[in-house]
């Protein structure tokens, strides 16, 4: 059985507003998730429906939810990269090129509260892929109004409960397979 939409231009607000209630109907009722697309709809609403209908459509609930997380870890990746959103030079971020008194390399992965580098980090390199790490900005990025919030993620946003969010934000140099076990601790608890 499928569940069906036709997707336009005019009623793009009115079904992204409802893909929590068609998460909740395909998944109760096993129903693939299907839309239609107008010829003349917008691209960004075609990869975002493209994007929702893919997810819904992963009915075990572990591997959705790994999706998820390796879909937003990649977007993220590539948005600091692309953009050099933290404007590293000489392997230190423009955070800590702010700060004279310190001289720290490998920008968020240091911290003076933690005792020095993130355990996690190898080489430059980090050794797991924490979504939490990934969602934080610093002072100087949030002053220059570069955030990803969690709500402004379509997939984060729609398949998350409030509780399960917290987690994906505060699970800091945790590697997926521990968010993985709390997500899922969570989903089991709304049974």
């Amino acid at each position: 059985m499928k569940y069906e939409i036709e997707l336009n231009n005019k009623n793009y607000k009115k079904h992204i507003h409802k893909i929590k209630k068609y998460i909740k109907l395909c998944d109760k009722n096993n129903y693939m998730f299907k839309v239609k697309y107008s010829k003349d709809l917008k691209n960004e609403y075609i990869d975002n429906f493209k994007l929702l209908e893919k997810t819904i459509n992963i009915k075990n609930i572990e591997k959705r939810y790994s999706f998820i997380y390796d879909y937003v870890c990649n977007y993220l990746d590539k948005e600091y990269i692309e953009k050099n959103i933290c404007d590293f030079k000489n392997d230190v971020c423009i955070y800590f090129r702010s700060l004279k008194e310190y001289d720290h390399k490998n920008g968020c992965c240091y911290s003076d509260k933690r005792g020095g580098l993130c355990e996690n980090l190898d080489k430059d390199h980090c050794k797991i892929t924490s979504i939490s790490c990934k969602l934080y900005s610093c002072p100087i990025l949030r002053e220059k109004k570069i955030n990803y919030k969690i709500n402004n993620i379509l997939l984060l946003k729609y398949f998350f409960t409030i509780k399960q969010k917290f987690i994906i934000k505060y699970s800091f140099f945790k590697p997926k397979s521990y968010v993985m076990y709390k997500l899922m601790e969570c989903n089991n608890d709304k049974k």
